[in-house]
């Protein structure tokens, strides 16, 4: 499909400052663009790229909604420790999410989403590490893999079939026994006794100092940071007009990234995102008094664990929910009673509570996009978990359909006509 492409040197407007936004500002800047971020939260403060586990979880090649999804789902809400919370209150309103969630579950729709996130996932690492090098952040990264850790033989078995098939796609990984788990991970309670040891994982030092990095090193490329809301935009064929709390201001076009708040835009501009909250919860423990070399992933509690600079994070859980309602506060009590079960001398004193609305699409993969009715408008949203895993990539790619006519069949994934 042709399209006119954007010249080096015009000007772009980016809405929001999460790591997708900030990725988005900082290429399309090294691109030869004007760029001018808004949001109204300091950049990286105000939704998930603040506080989330900091995996950059490239081996993660399916969508959430995988064969069999409606059986594990129901388990998972009997189960009060179970990963899936859907309130009784915002149940209803979610059916119609659900039902497309449901559908990807199915042959060639879980296909095309696992070939979908397989392109961003074959190139996270790399293009990840190639932009914090660019931006003199290499030190940020590490890259050493991570450990997934089974409850039981049955579920350890089962999974094997999900490590067979990411293996014919590139991805490997090892099968760990309990003195391999007890030697890496001393850690960890002695009842775990089965992991797979992923090769493409890597963690970040801390999500909040990469974001906040990142846009340090924008700005010295030209791109303009407001603190400012954006109320609304509107196209034309010459210009998108934004509507701040500072006044009205016009760009050559728009990049949406606002997470959640991205649905309001595509609305408003006649496009469909059926994007809803995906809370997560987690803690963070300053002095946690336990060592932990490689980030892990408990794969049937939905929890993840890593060790950060600031401190020993551990959580994750899904949450389908208003993304205003307030966090729930038994959540909370229940990911800390867990902690204590996973890694028994762990010290909570001091723990940092928090919930995040990760922007979560029913196929899983995000939409890179150019708008279906206007034309000035962009979108690069609705990364769900991965926001900090296939930023770099979504980057890349967005600033390839601005410069080029061309939509590429990569392009054709992301697009988010397959709403319309």
């Amino acid at each position: 499909m042709h399209h006119q492409a954007l010249p080096a040197g015009v000007s772009i407007a980016v809405i929001g400052a999460g790591i997708v936004g900030v990725a988005s500002a900082y290429e399309l800047a090294r691109r030869g663009y004007e760029i001018v971020v808004y949001d109204p939260a300091p950049p990286g403060e105000a939704g998930p790229s603040r506080s989330n586990a900091g995996h950059v979880a490239a081996s993660d090649i399916h969508p959430l909604s995988t064969p069999g999804i409606h059986w594990k789902a129901l388990k998972m809400l009997i189960n009060p420790d179970g990963a899936l919370k859907i309130p009784l209150s915002d149940a209803l309103k979610h059916i119609p999410w659900f039902w497309r969630f449901w559908r990807t579950s199915n042959g060639k729709h879980f296909e095309a989403a696992s070939n979908a996130l397989s392109y961003l996932c074959r190139n996270a690492l790399t293009d990840t590490a190639a932009m914090l090098e660019s931006a003199g952040m290499h030190n940020m990264l590490t890259a050493n893999g991570g450990i997934f850790i089974y409850d039981t033989k049955q579920s350890f078995n089962a999974a094997k079939h999900s490590w067979a098939n990411k293996s014919v796609h590139g991805f490997d990984s090892e099968e760990m026994d309990a003195k391999q788990i007890s030697r890496e991970i001393s850690s960890i309670n002695d009842k775990f006794r089965y992991a797979v040891r992923s090769q493409q994982w890597a963690q970040v030092q801390d999500p909040l100092d990469l974001v906040r990095g990142l846009a340090r090193a924008a700005q010295s490329n030209g791109v303009v940071f407001h603190r400012n809301q954006v109320n609304s935009l509107s196209g034309s064929p010459d210009c998108v007009t934004l509507e701040t709390s500072e006044g009205v201001s016009h760009y050559d076009a728009v990049v949406v990234a606002a997470g959640v708040n991205s649905v309001a835009f595509a609305r408003s501009c006649g496009d469909t995102l059926p994007m809803v909250s995906e809370r997560g919860y987690n803690l963070t423990v300053p002095a946690p008094e336990v060592e932990l070399k490689l980030p892990l992933v408990f794969a049937d509690r939905g929890i993840v664990a890593t060790r950060l600079t600031s401190g020993f994070r551990i959580g994750g859980w899904a949450e389908y929910a208003h993304p205003n309602h307030p966090p729930n506060q038994n959540h909370f009590k229940s990911i800390a009673r867990i902690s204590s079960e996973l890694f028994p001398g762990l010290k909570l004193d001091g723990a940092d509570f928090w919930m995040g609305n990760r922007p979560s699409l029913p196929d899983s993969v995000p939409v890179i996009s150019r708008s279906h009715h206007a034309h000035r408008v962009y979108y690069n949203c609705g990364h769900g978990h991965y926001g900090l895993t296939h930023a770099a990539s979504s980057a890349r790619l967005l600033s390839t359909l601005l410069t080029e006519r061309e939509c590429t069949r990569e392009h054709a994934a992301y697009s988010i006509a397959r709403f319309n």
